[in-house]
């Protein structure tokens, strides 16, 4: 039995969309995308905010660079929900932007709309769990974890046995959780938040895709760049550097030639393997697509990223 899976980069219908979705439905965001993973039987989304009514945001440490906060309503899990979304990584540096109480509204709008969520929780022992979801016969799971940043270190961002947050990339804690995992599930995917804002591949990514191949990984979806990375197979593995943005309700900075595109990946997997991989192309510069991402025909830049 095989199964087909989908992945979106980061998503939020909301923060500076807002005012378009109050206008137009959540629906808006998607509707010219949706189509793009209508044959797949799960989609794995990372939410890049948290989903709270929350109006005061979270102190964040003056770096000598313009810090972001986002949000969405908790409302707009049921539209996710509804267009085939049943799995979002959560480990990423926004998810605590509204404080620890923005993350635990986060985790009870998901749980209210039945999308099952990784990568944070009111500790880092439940962070640090990963998704178990069956798809198409086969049990997969799913986990969701953030590379260690100086800046989130200093910000104590990462969930601790006493705060809520993010969960720390930990490879020795996510080799043995696979191990132990191995006679219950078929496939393990690790959702990894790494890389560097609108910068290209970097090394650290490189050592860590080797690290999580050599762990146990079946599969790496990374998301943070905010722009496409190539997709490469690390000793076997095949892994996604970044799917870039999705719908995201942030305006984004695709000047300098930044590629203002996005990555639909579609997968298709067996017992213990990704057997044939699908790549759409996405249009995601707000100041173009207004805040609904649009299908591109950029054969030659895909190309790249497929062989790079």
């Amino acid at each position: 039995m095989t199964g087909r899976i989908a992945f979106l980069g980061d998503t939020l219908l909301g923060g500076t969309a807002q005012p378009l979705i109050d206008e137009y439905g959540y629906d808006y965001p998607l509707a010219k995308i949706r189509h793009l993973w209508a044959g797949a039987d799960l989609v794995v989304a990372n939410h890049e905010a948290p989903l709270t009514k929350a109006e005061h945001p979270a102190a964040k440490k003056d770096t000598g660079k313009k810090r972001y906060w986002y949000k969405g309503d908790p409302e707009s899990a049921q539209t996710l929900a509804a267009h085939g979304v049943g799995v979002v990584s959560l480990a990423n540096n926004h998810v605590a932007d509204f404080g620890t109480g923005g993350v635990l509204d986060t985790m009870t709008a998901l749980d209210a709309a039945g999308i099952v969520h990784c990568g944070a929780g009111w500790d880092d022992e439940v962070a640090s769990r990963p998704a178990l979801v069956t798809v198409s016969d086969l049990r997969i799971a799913f986990f969701s974890v953030m590379q260690r940043y100086q800046t989130y270190i200093d910000e104590d961002l990462y969930a601790s046995s006493c705060h809520p947050g993010p969960a720390l990339l930990d490879v020795g804690n996510l080799k043995a959780q696979m191990a132990d995992l191995r006679e219950q599930v078929d496939l393990c995917v690790v959702l990894v938040h790494w890389g560097r804002n609108y910068r290209p591949l970097t090394e650290r990514q490189q050592h860590l895709a080797h690290a999580l191949a050599g762990a146990g990984a079946d599969l790496v979806v990374g998301h943070h760049p905010h722009i496409p990375q190539p997709v490469r197979r690390v000793d076997g593995v095949p892994v996604f550097f970044s799917l870039g943005n999705g719908a995201f309700g942030s305006p984004g900075r695709f000047h300098s030639a930044r590629p203002p595109y996005g990555l639909v990946a579609t997968v298709e997997v067996d017992r213990r393997a990704v057997t044939a991989i699908e790549v759409s192309l996405i249009h995601v510069d707000n100041s173009v697509v207004n805040y609904q991402p649009v299908p591109v025909e950029n054969a030659g830049w895909l190309s790249g990223i497929l062989t790079n």
